[in-house]
């Protein structure tokens, strides 16, 4: 086998784990676009945090720190600091992760994002379902999409 079917066989292993554990994130990026960042709270689910650990793509861009934080939340055990914190940190993780991926995707995302919210989800979800991006990007969750629109919009 080659070296990319390898590669495509384990993106398309670790999407059917996202998927799974992120179920509903459908549901939850269409009731967030009303809210706006500084009103509201965002927080990290433990499914949605379950999901960011698994994707290596996307830890790779956290400190100790933060992946601590995730963790916690992850496991049930973190307290209320914590579960910001890794909110943040999951923001933080898929701006690294698009930042790194830099070039053209990235300067088609933030003008998506100054198009506004439903221009840049829409972007965002219209990457392939392979691509580290798009993987890390469903695995957030509705709240954490609708914060890194917030940050790219605020960088802008």
């Amino acid at each position: 086998m080659k070296r990319n079917t390898l590669r495509l066989a384990a993106v398309s292993a670790l999407a059917a784990v996202t998927l799974g554990t992120g179920a509903g994130l459908a549901q939850a990026s269409e009731t967030t676009h009303a809210r706006t960042a500084a009103a509201a709270e965002v927080t990290l689910s433990a499914a949605d945090a379950r999901a960011l650990l698994a994707n290596r793509a996307a830890v790779a861009g956290l400190n100790a720190a933060d992946v601590q934080s995730v963790r916690a939340v992850a496991d049930g055990t973190a307290t209320k600091a914590q579960t910001r914190g890794a909110a943040s940190s999951a923001v933080k993780a898929l701006y690294n992760l698009l930042k790194r991926h830099g070039g053209k995707l990235y300067d088609d995302a933030v003008k998506a994002a100054k198009k506004g919210w439903t221009k840049f989800r829409s972007y965002m979800n219209g990457l392939p379902w392979y691509h580290p991006v798009r993987i890390a990007w469903v695995a957030a969750g509705g709240e954490v999409q609708y914060a890194l629109w917030s940050y790219i919009n605020s960088l802008f």
